[in-house]
């Protein structure tokens, strides 16, 4: 069984940087993709540090740079390297989406990475209470209270 996949926006709609940003972040994310999960999980938590919580907006925006920078980031299989590519592409601009890897909580049981922005799926159907999350890295909160006087425990 084929499906067919369009590629969601023009290429002309970015500019040539980003579209080469992008293009950068997707190589990094297909290198990451292959790390053991623990040691993917501690280089996208390094990554993410010094960033902000990206919006629904952005994250949205730098999934459709990726998709149309890579026609193997469209595909049914992609999702993890196609997850890393689009934290890795907000980060590039400053900002960190949570990403997230589980698993489909109702039969059949399969494993699946995405990214979250403003506590919503972005790009993807269903909703948080058909998955059940394994591994997220979020942007670090800012810094408040005793930590911010330099205070330690």
């Amino acid at each position: 069984m084929s499906v067919t996949t369009a590629l969601p926006a023009d290429r002309g709609s970015f500019p040539l940087r980003r579209r080469l940003a992008a293009r950068t972040a997707v190589g990094a994310a297909r290198l990451l993709a292959r790390l053991a999960p623990h040691r993917l999980e501690r280089a996208l938590t390094r990554l993410a540090r010094g960033a902000v919580p990206a919006t629904e907006a952005q994250a949205t925006r730098a999934r459709e740079l990726v998709l149309t920078s890579s026609l193997r980031m469209n595909g049914q299989r992609s999702c993890l390297p196609r997850s890393v590519a689009v934290a890795l592409t907000c980060r590039l601009g400053g900002t960190w989406p949570t990403w997230c890897v589980g698993t489909l909580m109702i039969p059949p049981f399969s494993p699946h990475a995405w990214v979250e922005a403003e506590g919503r799926l972005i790009g993807e159907k269903g909703d948080h209470a058909n998955w059940a999350r394994l591994i997220s890295v979020a942007a670090p909160g800012p810094v408040t209270g005793s930590r911010a006087a330099g205070s330690t425990r």
